[in-house]
């Protein structure tokens, strides 16, 4: 699976690099919020409890390739921190510590990603609209669970690093974004702002009792800036 990410990010070099004068590339820097959870089946949400949105940030170096004005393919290499929350409804254990009820559980993946996006544009020189579309290979490289209690007042109760290659997780993920922004020329760069939704193919993990899996997904809303290179 390593193998598989370092190709993606070889290829995503390529890319850059395969540039020709015809086209225009700009290279810049993206970052923003996202907001995440995973997607169960209806049995898994018997057994467990629903799994709520939890935050963390997402950033990234991309590259993107004009086609004429209206069409550009952006490749892009970041990191997201993704994950879900548990609010638990009666004392859980896990491994040596004890979640009372009332706690929540914060799960969290950090993870490496590189999407490739295809955009279509429109508008005028100084602002443009967009909507882009396309897949994403992530690589889960660590993951944390955090217990707190519930309140008006949040206390820590533990933190705990949790051995992926344990539990089976898998730690490569294939997926799709679809999302829409807007762009505007500055002069020396375009500055933009987009939305994104995300949504994992790949199931992170098996439960192998009941035979269900789940799935990442999340939005984000994230601001950058590109300057062309020719």
């Amino acid at each position: 699976m390593k193998n598989t990410f370092l190709l993606a990010a070889a290829l995503f070099m390529a890319f850059i690099s395969g540039t020709n004068a015809q086209s225009t590339l700009h290279v810049g820097v993206r970052s923003g919020l996202q907001m995440s959870t995973i997607k169960q089946s209806e049995l898994l949400s018997e057994l467990t409890p629903k799994a709520e949105y939890t935050y963390g940030n997402t950033t990234a170096a991309f590259a993107e390739l004009d086609f004429g004005g209206n069409f550009s393919v952006q490749a892009e290499l970041g990191y997201a921190g993704r994950g879900f929350r548990y609010d638990l409804n009666e004392d859980v254990k896990i491994g040596d510590f004890e979640i009372p009820l009332g706690a929540r559980a914060d799960f969290r993946f950090n993870t490496l990603e590189l999407p490739v996006l295809f955009k279509a544009k429109s508008g005028l020189d100084a602002v443009r609209f967009y909507a882009q579309v396309g897949p994403y290979l992530g690589y889960n490289l660590n993951s944390k669970l955090t217990a707190r209690t519930s309140g008006i007042i949040e206390i820590k109760l533990f933190d705990m690093d949790i051995d992926l290659d344990a539990i089976n997780y898998n730690r490569l993920e294939v997926g799709g974004i679809a999302g829409a922004g807007m762009e505007i020329n500055t002069g020396i760069g375009r500055f933009f702002l987009d939305g994104r939704y995300q949504h994992g193919f790949t199931a992170n993990a098996d439960i192998p009792v009941v035979q269900e899996t789940f799935r990442s997904r999340g939005f984000a809303v994230q601001a950058g800036f590109a300057l062309p290179l020719n």
